[in-house]
């Protein structure tokens, strides 16, 4: 008898290989998949791919499908076959690969918290460099406050350089992806 071959992701398999895991449903693996996984997929699109996984080990023996006396959503069990089968864990791949419709959603969410974050160092940039006038102006009419004004305008005035710096880098990231 040959050895079945099935491609698998680490995180499915991991927790298909749980012995105390067995006797499930597509939700409950859909969960503990979600729990473990570090994509920002849906729910909907992580349970179909779920379904396809458990639907493949199905049809090549390595889980069985258990009616329950009620119609409640079908249990499985993993068989005998299931600790014979050779995974393939397929490291390369993203654990769900994304809808085109979807990764436009994730790419314009992406775009937008970038916008909002630009936004809030423009802010901050704004507010440091009237910090820094601000001590200028003090020191003009305070000058025996000469050594703490001059230390704290420069700071404002590096706190205002890191701020540009982040502001060109957001930029820079925002132009590349709305390319």
């Amino acid at each position: 008898m040959t050895k079945v071959s099935i491609k698998i992701c680490p995180n499915l398999h991991t927790i298909l290989q749980d012995e105390n895991f067995n006797n499930f449903q597509v939700v409950q693996l859909r969960d503990a998949f979600l729990a473990t996984s570090t994509n920002n997929q849906s729910v909907g699109e992580t349970y179909k791919f779920i379904y396809r996984q458990v639907s493949r080990l199905v049809k090549k023996g390595g889980l069985r499908k258990v009616n329950s006396k009620n119609s409640k959503p079908m249990a499985y069990q993993k068989t005998e076959l299931f600790n014979q089968i050779h995974f393939v864990i397929n490291e390369s791949s993203e654990d769900i690969k994304l809808s085109p419709k979807l990764k436009a959603k994730a790419e314009r969410d992406d775009i937008q918290q970038l916008k909002e974050r630009l936004k809030q160092s423009e802010v901050d940039l704004l507010a440091c460099i009237g910090e820094s006038e601000e001590y200028m102006r003090l020191y003009k009419s305070f000058p025996e406050m000469k050594e703490h004004l001059e230390s704290q305008y420069m700071l404002a005035r590096e706190n205002s350089s890191k701020l540009l710096g982040q502001i060109k880098a957001i930029k820079s990231v925002i132009a590349h992806q709305q390319k």
